[in-house]
C-alpha cells in the first residue's frame, strides 16, 4: 500500500471518527443512533449553503453544527421525551434529513441532485513543519485540511471525558444500568439528551467537513451510509474510541483501496466499490461470532455451577 493510499484513508475516514464519536457517547449512554447519516446530511446542506451566501467558512461550520444539533435535539424529543421507539425514531429523523435538504436544495440554491459554487470558499492545506519531514509519517499525516486533525484530536478528548471524568462515569452508568442510575439520584433522561446533542455536535463537524473539505459541493445523500459504517466500527470497537477510530481508518483505508485498484488492475470499478461494504459485513460478523462466543462461555459457566 502506498503512502498516497494511506494519505486518502486519512482523509476519507474523517467524516467517519467524527460521526463514529458521536455515535459513540449514544452507544455508552444506552441508545443505538441510527440517526448519524441524517444528522450530517442536514450539517452538509447548511454549510455549503452558508457559505455561499456568507463566503465565509467559521459561519458555515457552525451553521453546520447548529443545524445538526437541532436534528438532534428533535430526535431527543422523539425517543426521551414521548418514548418513540429509537429505531422507528431515527428512522424518521433520517428520512425527514434526506427529504428536507433534497427540498431546500431545489427550493433555496435552485438545484436539483447537486450544488456547487466558485463562491464557495474552500479549507486549505496545513503542511506541519516538524512532521513534514518525518519520511513516512510526514506524506500522510501533514498537507491535511483543519478539519482532519481536529477529527483526530476529539478521539483522546473524548476518551478522557468517558473514563476520567464524572459526567463520562454517569453516562457509561446510565448506559449499563439506567435503573441503578436513576436510584442513585443520577438525572438519566437529561443524560441521554446531553449525549445525543453531542452526537449531533459531531455530526455536524462531520456533515461540515463532508460538503466543504472533503469536497466543494452538496449532492443529495451524499454521505453515502457513512452512518451505518460508523456504528459497525463502534461495534466492532465495543465503544472503545481508540479503537473505533482504528476501525474507522480502516474502512477509510478500504474505501481509498477501491477508488485506487481500478487504476491498478484494470477491473470494474463497480466492483470493487463494494469493498468498503465487505470489509463493513465482516467486521460485523466477527463482532457476532464473539459475542456468541462470550454468551455460550457464560452459559456454560452457569451450567457448571449448577
Amino acid at each position: 500500500m502506498d503512502l498516497e493510499i494511506l494519505n486518502s484513508a486519512v482523509r476519507i475516514s474523517t467524516p467517519l471518527v467524527f460521526a463514529a464519536m458521536g455515535g459513540l457517547l449514544t452507544y455508552q449512554a444506552g441508545m443505538l443512533n441510527i440517526a448519524l447519516d441524517g444528522f450530517m446530511i442536514v450539517a452538509a446542506f447548511t454549510g455549503i449553503a452558508t457559505a455561499y451566501f456568507t463566503g465565509n467558512l467559521e459561519l458555515a461550520v457552525l451553521g453546520a453544527i447548529a443545524s445538526s444539533v437541532l436534528l438532534a435535539g428533535l430526535m431527543a424529543l422523539f425517543n426521551i421525551r414521548f418514548r418513540a421507539h429509537i429505531f422507528i425514531a431515527g428512522t424518521a429523523v433520517t428520512f425527514l434529513a434526506y427529504g428536507l435538504t433534497a427540498l431546500l436544495l431545489k427550493g433555496v440554491l435552485g438545484q436539483d441532485g447537486v450544488f456547487t459554487s466558485d463562491r464557495i470558499p474552500t479549507f486549505p492545506s496545513i503542511r506541519l513543519p516538524i512532521i513534514d519531514n518525518i519520511p513516512i509519517l510526514g506524506p500522510i499525516i501533514s498537507g491535511q485540511t483543519l478539519l482532519v486533525y481536529v477529527a483526530y484530536l476529539f478521539v483522546p478528548v473524548v476518551a478522557w471525558f468517558l473514563y476520567k471524568t464524572r459526567w463520562g462515569l454517569r453516562l457509561r452508568v446510565v448506559g449499563e444500568a439506567p435503573e441503578a442510575a436513576a436510584a442513585a439520584g443520577i438525572a438519566v433522561d437529561r443524560v441521554k439528551i446531553q449525549a445525543m446533542l453531542l452526537s449531533g455536535l459531531f455530526c455536524g463537524f462531520g456533515g461540515a467537513y463532508l460538503s466543504l473539505a472533503y469536497v466543494s459541493l452538496f449532492a443529495n445523500k451524499m454521505t453515502n451510509e457513512r452512518g451505518l459504517i460508523a456504528l459497525a466500527a463502534i461495534f466492532f470497537a465495543r465503544g472503545n474510541p481508540y479503537i473505533t477510530a482504528l476501525v474507522a481508518l480502516l474502512f477509510g483505508a478500504a474505501t481509498a483501496l477501491s477508488v485506487r485498484l481500478p487504476q491498478m488492475t484494470g477491473l470494474a470499478p463497480q466492483l470493487l466499490q463494494l469493498i468498503p461494504y465487505v470489509v463493513t459485513v465482516l467486521a460485523l460478523v466477527v463482532v457476532g461470532w464473539q459475542t456468541t462466543r462470550a454468551r455460550s462461555r457464560h452459559s456454560a459457566w452457569k451450567f457448571d455451577l449448577t
